[in-house]
């Protein structure tokens, strides 16, 4: 065969080209993917990627490699870059023409039917869907974007997300073994909760509440309690930034209970101090400090192989100083408040900026609470300018309270507050305008 007998793979090339990708960098990346952990092949190369790309490999290749290069080039489906998909053995119910045999005629006799019945049911058991391997590199991508949710900007976040989202949806529909549909709903579940939390920072509260309901739906009806309750606890920052506290608590309550079905410690010690702050938004400081000194206890034994976005860490085991220090400013202790958020912004990787954002943003509440405007404008102002490249709507609602707490005092110096809550308010609309295209 000549090389002109070959049909150059267009798709392959203009996916390259629309990443900005160069032949040796998708190589290095595919090479790079989870999934080639397990290929038997050698890695790809420069040279690969261009055979690909004249049409010289179309197919004939293993899955891990398939797959590894569909992830590189963010697509959800081989042919979308050109790449046949993976053909499929014969299955014993089609018409057999080995040895000469023919394929049974139906006579309308009830002869054979036990038989023919028990190739049909072995058949469909047969249907193997999505590899392990494929399977474990698309959890893998969605763990990398909940690890990655904090220091991604909205737009790129809910990009990613989409891409995701119809993945997942697309292999849903395929026939699957039974435990790679468990796996695959359980993942389906934790996708939704993230593009729900990415609609939460973008104040599309009605979208990101119908995510969180669908998850929660899914979660249930696996018996993903551990998630279902992570979802809830997630969905109730909804009514809490509105401050409904009492939707929020309701919602917390439905979350611990999830929790106690089934659940790792990690995640109900995170319930419980979600619980411990809504009894401080009802001023009840009983209820705060008992359900925090629960928390506690269950974050002693917490595990960071057990995180989900929301949760921090620090050495090792869940770090709750975060809800303790907002329980503590809600009740109006700000010295026991600034003494759990100082802690809590210490032990944050400088790479979280919105999480360190909204921790500045409380120690300026803080300062407000004790007279200290100066403080509590400077801080503000930290929070806005350091995440002006990441904008969400948590970050721009406390700066403007913040914002009317200082000019209820002192509306003389509240001149470049006023300007740095504008440029974050502006920034926000550009990203959530891109985020929801």
């Amino acid at each position: 065969m000549t090389k002109k007998d070959f049909e150059p793979n267009r798709l392959f090339w203009d996916a390259r080209m629309a990443l900005g990708l160069s032949r040796p960098a998708v190589a290095d990346i595919a090479n790079g993917q989870p999934v080639m952990s397990t290929c038997e092949h050698e890695p790809m190369n420069e040279n690969y990627i261009g055979r690909i790309e004249q049409g010289r490999i179309g197919g004939g290749m293993c899955v891990e490699r398939r797959s590894a290069l569909c992830l590189t080039l963010e697509v959800d489906d081989p042919a979308k870059i050109g790449l046949i998909a993976e053909r499929r053995r014969p299955t014993r119910s089609a018409p057999s023409r080995q040895l000469g045999r023919r394929p049974p005629i139906d006579d309308g006799r009830n002869e054979g039917t036990a038989e023919n019945d028990l190739v049909d049911f072995a058949s469909v058991l047969e249907q193997r869907g999505m590899s392990n391997a494929e399977l474990t590199a698309v959890e893998l991508a969605c763990e990398r974007i909940d690890q990655g949710f904090a220091r991604m900007p909205p737009d790129e976040l809910m990009s990613k997300l989409r891409i995701l989202t119809q993945l997942v949806s697309q292999h849903l529909r395929q026939p699957q073994t039974l435990r790679h549909h468990e796996r695959l709903v359980r993942l389906a579940a934790r996708v939704a909760g993230l593009r729900a939390w990415a609609c939460f920072d973008i104040n599309d509260h009605h979208t990101a509440d119908r995510w969180f309901e669908a998850a929660v739906t899914v979660a249930q009806d696996a018996q993903a309690w551990a998630l279902g309750a992570w979802l809830l606890g997630a969905q109730s920052l909804i009514p809490w930034h509105r401050r409904d506290i009492r939707r929020a608590a309701e919602l917390i309550e439905r979350g611990v209970y999830f929790a106690s079905q089934g659940s790792e410690a990690t995640t109900r010690a995170w319930l419980l101090a979600l619980q411990a702050r809504a009894y401080a938004g009802r001023g009840d400081i009983d209820g705060f400090e008992s359900s925090y000194a629960l928390a506690e206890e269950a974050a002693e034994v917490s595990n960071e192989r057990d995180r989900r976005h929301g949760m921090d860490f620090a050495h090792g085991t869940l770090d709750l100083r975060y809800y303790g220090g907002t329980g503590w400013l809600l009740l109006r202790q700000q010295e026991h408040a600034r003494t759990e958020l100082t802690g809590s912004l210490n032990a944050l990787p400088e790479s979280h900026s919105k999480a360190r954002a909204m921790l500045t943003l409380l120690l300026a509440d803080a300062a407000v609470q004790s007279d200290d405007l100066a403080e509590a404008e400077a801080l503000t102002l930290y929070a806005l300018t350091s995440t002006i490249q990441q904008p969400i709507v948590p970050i721009l609602q406390q700066g403007r309270r913040i914002q009317r707490l200082v000019h209820q005092r002192d509306p003389a110096s509240t001149a470049a507050l006023n300007e740095a809550v504008q440029r974050f308010s502006a920034a926000l609309t550009t990203v959530a305008t891109k985020a929801r295209l």
